[in-house]
């Protein structure tokens, strides 16, 4: 039996897909392959969520989406970042920050990630171990030594993160799978890191970049992957592990056979999956509800 109060929400949120010019998925709840919500990675549309949080947050509903991942909370506490999210019938199951930025406020992070309601907090980029200065060729600098000592302090990370009910997790680009004599990094992550405290949230997109087939990767190490970034590439994309340029497209546009990579995927472990894109030549919100409408076509 439909409640007033559904039959509100729905047709308010019609509403809005209709002044908003987007088509609505509401009914579907945003399900996408494997029978899991397709989430979006906020930091794809920062350029309009900085300008209008709560406006671009509406469009994202009246679209479909239902889970998003956060890279900052624009100003926000996570409790009032929580709030805002509740308030568009969206959760965040997960939250970005970079190794620079954990080194720093590794305890408030956590603790912040915890009020979101989030359930995973993933380091988004490695840093350099001494406080090092970061510079634009890191993917050439970035030795298996300091990869060691990321390892290190994502298992501290871990350990924190544990204590505060959550799972801390590594999203990797291109230049983990450089390799130093023989040595893959990111295999050299994998096996320093403790798999009961660092899960891994695999960006398919940068995995193309560095030349490898997605699902192989994702079936050699699905007991480790709880999460993706669900990124799609140009089909002429340069391939390179020492040197990040984002070449990214709307999800199903580009390079990836998404078939196969969601095939590959083992559902006891994986848990999320979010849209991410870096490169746009309209609207974001016009991109992400593209990736989403696709997506959707993938519905099992």
């Amino acid at each position: 039996m439909i409640t007033r109060r559904r039959f509100l929400e729905g047709s308010s949120l019609a509403a809005l897909a209709a002044m908003s010019g987007v088509r609505s998925f509401a009914a579907g709840a945003g399900t996408g392959p494997l029978g899991l919500p397709i989430g979006v990675q906020l930091y794809t549309v920062r350029d309009v969520a900085a300008k209008d949080l709560a406006g671009t947050l509406a469009k994202l509903q009246a679209i479909g989406y239902r889970e998003v991942e956060t890279a900052g909370f624009y100003g926000k506490s996570g409790q009032e970042m929580r709030k805002i999210l509740a308030d568009h019938g969206m959760t965040a199951p997960s939250a970005h920050s970079s190794m620079g930025e954990i080194q720093k406020n590794m305890q408030k992070l956590v603790d912040d990630a915890a009020a979101v309601g989030a359930k995973y907090f993933v380091c988004a980029f490695p840093a350099l171990p001494g406080n090092k200065p970061m510079s634009a060729s890191i993917a050439k600098d970035i030795t298996l030594d300091d990869w060691k000592w990321n390892a290190e302090q994502l298992n501290k990370l871990g350990e924190m993160a544990k204590k505060a009910g959550l799972q801390a997790g590594y999203h990797n680009h291109n230049m983990e799978f450089r390799k130093f004599d023989g040595v893959t990094a990111f295999d050299h992550l994998l096996k320093l890191t403790d798999p009961k405290l660092v899960t891994i949230e695999l960006d398919l997109g940068w995995v193309v970049t560095a030349g490898l087939d997605p699902a192989k990767y994702i079936k050699q190490h699905a007991d480790r992957i709880s999460l993706l970034h669900v990124k799609d590439v140009r089909k002429d994309a340069v391939l390179a592990v020492d040197e990040i340029k984002a070449q990214t497209v709307e999800v199903g546009r580009g390079k990836i056979d998404w078939q196969s990579v969601f095939a590959a995927c083992d559902p006891k472990h994986l848990k999320h999956y979010f849209v991410e894109q870096e490169n746009f030549t309209g609207p974001t919100v016009d991109a992400v509800r593209a990736s989403f409408e696709y997506l959707s076509t993938l519905k099992s």
